[in-house]
């Protein structure tokens, strides 16, 4: 069912038409004067709500919070909690303690601990190059470091700081180890007996 309004010219009167089925239509007469008859009462609504709008300030806004009213019809009536001994929550002991991971890994000869740990770099410029000045330094110091720290030995990464946590820029220190240098030692004399 379709409803067309149509004003015509005159404008005295609203015409509606009920559209059923194709080619069939009813068709129903308003008067306008009926319409803005209904509208009046609207309109004087309308206008007093303006007012009101207008003529509210600031000022006027209550700055009282506290409840007005009767308890039980404009509010819910108070249930005070009296009378009763205050009972604790009974927690069960638990005693919790940290146990270290067990994980492993295999020594790590060429680890930059500060750049690949805890992110300290040169700048975008500088980073490949001094990784590449670590990696060239280390490699004739190779049989050393396999000295101090054996290829089948598991290294435990406990020591370092934590991800997130800040770590401080440091310098690691030269590891002191007569295998080490025992190792170093034969690969060099080795080195030199098998070059011609």
């Amino acid at each position: 069912m379709a409803l067309i309004a149509a004003l015509p010219a005159a404008a005295t009167e609203w015409r509606l038409y009920d559209r059923r089925a194709a080619g069939e239509e009813t068709e129903a007469v308003i008067p306008v004067s009926a319409m803005t008859e209904a509208c009046a009462d609207d309109d004087k609504n309308c206008s007093e709500a303006l007012k009101k709008l207008r003529e509210d300030r600031l000022a006027n806004i209550d700055l009282d919070i506290r409840v007005g009213g009767r308890a039980g019809n404009d509010y819910p009536c108070e249930c005070r909690l009296e009378g009763e001994t205050f009972q604790p929550r009974r927690f069960a002991h638990t005693t919790f303690t940290w146990k270290a991971a067990g994980y492993c890994h295999k020594p790590l000869y060429f680890e930059d601990w500060n750049l690949e740990r805890y992110g300290h770099s040169h700048g975008p410029l500088l980073d490949p190059f001094v990784s590449a000045a670590h990696f060239f330094v280390r490699v004739p110091l190779l049989p050393y470091q396999m000295g101090v720290e054996l290829p089948w030995e598991c290294v435990y990464p406990l020591g370092y700081y934590r991800p997130g946590d800040c770590a401080p820029w440091t310098c690691p220190a030269v590891p002191i180890s007569y295998r080490g240098l025992a190792v170093q030692a034969a690969t060099v004399t080795g080195i030199v007996f098998l070059l011609p």
